[in-house]
């Protein structure tokens, strides 16, 4: 959208600069056949006198042309060119009549690179608020346009001198910008009158070419100077530094590019305009593209406007307006061979074949190039697909959001190689969630850098920032010191104007290198999930605050309805004891005891993904399922098959749930039992021994399974523990883990203490491990034994 906008908003102000210019110049006039400059430079312009490009005119022949009242076209008029041996020879030429349109054709390439710059201006004044670099280009763009005006209507004198010196006095700065630094800001309106009164002495002195000539060579001198000086501080910097690698390329694409701009204006100061107007005008046009090409990649010292074409689909439009192109030039060479030469002179017949092709097939090439382009960067490499379809997988994965968050960072580092994943977040955002251990910055909602942030819907690369001051200058710090590379905006686009939630930060890579196009399309994708992940943990935020005054009530009625545990003594031979605890008002975990028989009872606990409103549904439909099928007598090979269908056909793979579910048989001794991705069934035998029996079947929600039941051979006095991972992942204030460790110790340690009495021990001791934060997940947690003979 930005590249439409300043597209747009360029093509509007040129266009009003183009019409005030050209509207102000005179009609159609007799002239010289060749363009020229007033030292007498003759310009490679136009399709006449081509034997006298880059030659050099007697300046006061060409002022006596000038003052000649009446100008005949058919007479000669002598004009001296200077040969090589630095001798005038006389010439004549006769005049022809040049029309304004006509000889604005001559200067398209000019026009055209006028327009370029004007955009480049645009552009990085929004990219990135640097008021230097938006004159510099700007300053080129009407260099450049006034340059056209005055060869071809000798008007715009006064804009053309005050460019030039504007042009030095900004090189001047740059030579402080490129190295992180500015010179102060009173020296700009003496420089900014010194450009101006050049400008109004050459308007008034229209007529002394040889006061004109002066006043541009001591302008391009000046160019000259400050470049060279440039020049040679970044040469300094480079030995100095011991510069290798890509930063090296870099560096040296920054020197080049002011080696290039340097071109011009010592041809013109030491060789008289040799050889660069003595070619074709398209030489011209090519020579400050490479200046464009080189500075961009040297001053944003990551890659070629990667805000320009990686990060948007203007890749595609790069790549397409390339084919076109070249597929135009190919249409034209052919029409010279193959077409009969009265078709070659008419180009009207080229240009509407290509008109007719390209509005055809500009879509479908454009869908087609979008295609290869994601096919040979991206789908073809196995390592970053695998690792988004990895990451993809996480999201409905049946675990806590703090272990997604921490999957993803280890995904996202591996993949791309890199020393860190960080999110930052303003102070406003979760401000009562532990965000400790899983790589949450906060920052002040009101500072400067996140006030920047929230403004920026596209990406920061750090390095973009290097040469900037002010804002720009402490954000580079900011991200430098974090070692980040890429910084990325996560989203909310449930708004009418996408808001800005957070940012990703991307840190360098552990080799140093840049980050490919696959892979920047592979942050691209990781982001936009990432936005989603940020936006459910917003949401379940939400529901947490809404819900906590309700959570009395609705534990209450979870308990009745849900649940509706038996008795212990309904059942003969068996002692449990539990709690239940949501973290918000309905649990997501299930958890049932439905008695058998009057020595037996089936004992369920399971956790579906998540935890709220919609969870408690579930887990009501789960139970009514389960008990149905009891009571019809499936076993629990059955039962988990049931529930899986269920979920396959319900939810299409949008739910998971894990359940272990078992028979325990005091009489037979046994507790058989079947694990669906559950954790582990602990075992606390009579001896004192704990066993964790973590083997596991498919998570129900994902594939047809054929469950198989596990058998465990028990004695009086053995107990058996089931447990949700909201109490293994409770944090504490320091951000770590409860963990299956502590719990097992806890478990150990009350092996004396009455089986009723665990639960809660257990529970009073998440809460002093808790501290003050507010739990995070559901905690369910079962104790079983035998009585005792």
């Amino acid at each position: 959208m930005r590249e439409v906008f300043v597209t747009i908003f360029s093509s509007i102000l040129f266009f009003i600069l183009f019409s005030f210019a050209f509207f102000m110049v005179d009609a159609n006039r007799l002239r010289l056949p060749f363009f020229y400059y007033p030292s007498g430079l003759i310009t490679n312009i136009g399709i006449q006198s081509q034997d006298v490009w880059g030659e050099k005119a007697n300046p006061t022949d060409l002022s006596n042309f000038e003052k000649l009242d009446r100008i005949e076209a058919t007479e000669k008029y002598s004009i001296r060119i200077l040969d090589k041996f630095g001798n005038y020879k006389e010439r004549l030429f006769t005049p022809i009549q040049y029309k304004k349109w006509e000889t604005l054709y001559y200067f398209s390439y000019d026009l055209f690179l006028s327009f370029l710059y004007l955009i480049t201006a645009v552009y990085l004044f929004f990219a990135t608020r640097d008021t230097l670099i938006l004159f510099f280009f700007l300053n080129l763009s009407l260099l450049v346009f006034a340059n056209t005006f005055l060869l071809a209507f000798n008007s715009m004198i006064s804009l053309y001198y005050f460019s030039i010196y504007a042009a030095a006095f900004q090189f001047y700065h740059l030579i402080y910008r490129l190295r992180g630094n500015e010179i102060q800001s009173k020296w700009l309106l003496p420089q900014f009158l010194i450009a101006v009164v050049v400008g109004i002495v050459a308007n008034q002195k229209g007529q002394d070419l040889y006061l004109l000539e002066r006043l541009a060579a001591f302008g391009y001198v000046l160019t000259i100077l400050f470049g060279m000086i440039s020049v040679f501080l970044n040469l300094w910097d480079v030995i100095s530094s011991k510069t290798t690698g890509e930063a090296l390329l870099k560096k040296s694409s920054l020197i080049l590019s002011i080696i290039i701009y340097l071109s011009l204006p010592i041809c013109i100061v030491l060789f008289n305009g040799n050889p660069i107007f003595g070619m074709p005008r398209y030489v011209f046009f090519y020579v400050n593209i490479a200046f464009l090409f080189c500075f961009f990649y040297g001053t944003y010292r990551y890659s070629l406007a990667t805000s320009f074409i990686i990060f948007t689909p203007t890749l595609v439009n790069f790549f397409l307006v390339s084919f076109w192109s070249l597929f135009y030039v190919a249409l034209n060479i052919l029409s010279d061979f193959l077409l009969p030469e009265s078709y070659i002179s008419e180009a009207w017949f080229s240009n509407i074949l290509f008109l007719f092709l390209f509005a055809i097939y500009l879509i479908p090439s454009k869908l087609q190039i979008k295609q290869w382009i994601d096919y040979w960067f991206f789908e073809k490499n196995v390592h970053l697909r695998d690792a988004i379809e990895s990451i993809t997988a996480l999201l409905s994965a049946p675990i806590s959001m703090r272990k997604t968050i921490l999957a993803m960072n280890r995904i996202i580092s591996q993949t791309l190689n890199i020393e860190n994943v960080t999110f930052l977040i303003p102070g406003e955002q979760f401000p009562t969630s532990d965000l400790r251990n899983i790589n949450f910055i906060r920052i002040d909602a009101n500072s400067e850098i996140w006030g920047y942030f929230k403004n920026q819907l596209r990406v920061t690369v750090s390095s973009h920032l290097e040469y900037g001051l002010g804002l720009r200058e402490s954000l580079y710090k900011f991200l430098t010191d974090l070692g980040v590379q890429l910084a990325f905006p996560l989203k909310n686009f449930n708004t009418d104007k996408p808001e800005v939630r957070a940012m990703i930060l991307f840190g360098e890579k552990r080799n140093k290198r840049y980050f490919t196009i696959g892979e920047l399309k592979f942050i691209n994708e990781t982001t936009r999930i990432c936005s989603m992940v940020l936006e459910n943990y917003i949401l379940l935020e939400d529901e947490i605050q809404k819900r906590k005054i309700l959570r009395d009530i609705q534990t209450a009625s979870i308990v009745d309805n849900t649940l509706r545990i038996i008795p212990p003594s309904e059942i003969k031979g068996i002692e449990y004891s539990y709690i239940v605890r949501p973290a918000v008002g309905i649990s997501g975990d299930y958890l049932d005891i439905i008695p058998q028989s009057s020595d037996s009872v089936v004992i369920i606990l399971g956790d579906v993904a998540g935890h709220g409103l919609g969870t408690g549904f579930l887990v009501s439909a789960i139970k009514g399922l389960v008990r149905e099928n009891l009571k019809a007598g499936s076993g629990l090979e059955q039962i988990f098959k049931e529930i899986n269908a269920f979920f396959q056909a319900r939810y299409k793979g949008n739910e998971f749930m894990t359940l272990l579910g078992g028979n325990l048989d005091a009489k037979a001794k046994t507790f058989n039992y079947v694990n669906a991705g559950h954790l582990s069934l602990l075992e606390l035998k009579p001896s004192g021994e704990l066993v964790s029996h973590s083997k596991t079947q498919r998570v129900l929600g994902i594939l047809d399974t054929n469950y198989q039941i596990q058998e465990l051979e028990l004695s009086f006095g053995t107990r058996l523990f089931l447990y949700s991972d909201g109490i293994t992942e409770t944090f504490g204030v320091n951000g770590e883990a409860f963990g299956e460790e502590s719990l097992n110790d806890f478990i150990l340690e009350t092996k004396d203490k009455h089986l009723k009495d665990i639960p809660l021990m257990l529970e009073e001791r998440l809460n002093i491990f808790r501290g003050s934060n507010e739990p995070t997940d559901d905690i369910t947690f079962i104790a079983l034994s035998f009585a005792m003979e």
